[in-house]
């Protein structure tokens, strides 16, 4: 049947252009952030544009939604001429309808309540109570896109890539950040992880005048992030509610269990230290 070959033809076309950004030219004032900044490791001078043509940082999702609608319209142009009328063209019909509302209907909502998303590896990638939500995509290519917002405004996108032999990423972590080496024309500031600050994995991380990269090791999967800088680095202001931790321990509680611990037994050489006699000799 010709849908079946579908998935044949999309992953070879798109497997790049939904790997990473595409370059475009670099602006004025992009070029004199990028010189604030200085030149260290991961430093990059030109700027980088988000793919498909059109996607960009401060859209709201019922915008990227209608990008996407243009972009499924215009993939599955090519199986529509080649498709009978009737059952196969009616199959494509709710094909194209289910994926244009995967997105829309994807939404969640970083707002008092603890979601899913906390059991995933994109825990620490948001905050809650501060206005935030996320949105998720599954590319033809068969990468898993993941949009976040700041009060329904795009400022970080967030793609899962499968590393394996062949694939235009490579096999490994190693192989991945070489291509993205040569890409992006300069070697990353590796950053190791801390949990203490919430980074859970190792990354790579480039800086252009506009965007913060990173690249995320998660062993078979690499996770390439594209954040818009001023939002990046002005996070702190941005997260200031800290919802309580449900599953921490009451303070009074805690507090209730230190006093009714007993106290610390006498050091075995406090006698000495006091002058305190010694046991006797036998």
């Amino acid at each position: 049947m010709r849908l079946m070959s579908w998935a044949a033809i999309a992953v070879p076309t798109f497997a790049l252009a939904a790997l990473v950004s595409v370059p475009v030219h670099a602006e004025k004032a992009g070029g004199e952030k990028a010189a604030k900044g200085g030149g260290g490791p991961g430093a990059v001078s030109k700027r980088i544009g988000l793919a498909p043509e059109g996607l960009k940082f401060g859209m709201s999702l019922e915008a990227i939604a209608k990008l996407y609608d243009k972009v499924l319209d215009d993939e599955y142009l090519p199986l529509y001429k080649k498709a009978a009328p009737g059952p196969e063209t009616e199959a494509l019909d709710a094909e194209i309808k289910q994926r244009k509302a995967e997105v829309r209907r994807s939404r969640v909502d970083f707002g008092q309540t603890p979601t899913g998303v906390d059991q995933t590896a994109l825990k620490g990638e948001y905050s809650y109570a501060n206005g935030e939500s996320m949105a998720r995509l599954t590319l033809r290519s068969g990468t898993e896109r993941y949009f976040f917002f700041f009060n329904d405004r795009l400022w970080k996108v967030y793609d899962e890539h499968k590393l394996k032999k062949g694939s235009a990423l490579g096999e490994d972590y190693a192989s991945a950040i070489k291509v993205l080496t040569g890409k992006y024309g300069a070697p990353p500031k590796k950053v190791p992880a801390n949990s203490d600050k919430e980074q859970y994995f190792d990354e790579s991380v480039w800086t252009t005048p506009d965007m913060v990269i990173r690249a995320i090791d998660r062993d078979s999967i690499l996770a390439v992030v594209y954040a818009e800088r001023d939002v990046q680095e002005d996070l702190p202001k941005r997260r200031r509610n800290h919802p309580k931790n449900v599953t921490a321990m009451d303070p009074d509680v805690a507090n209730a269990l230190k006093k009714n611990e007993p106290p610390p037994g006498p050091s075995k050489d406090k006698g000495d230290k006091k002058g305190g006699s010694k046991p006797p000799k036998k």
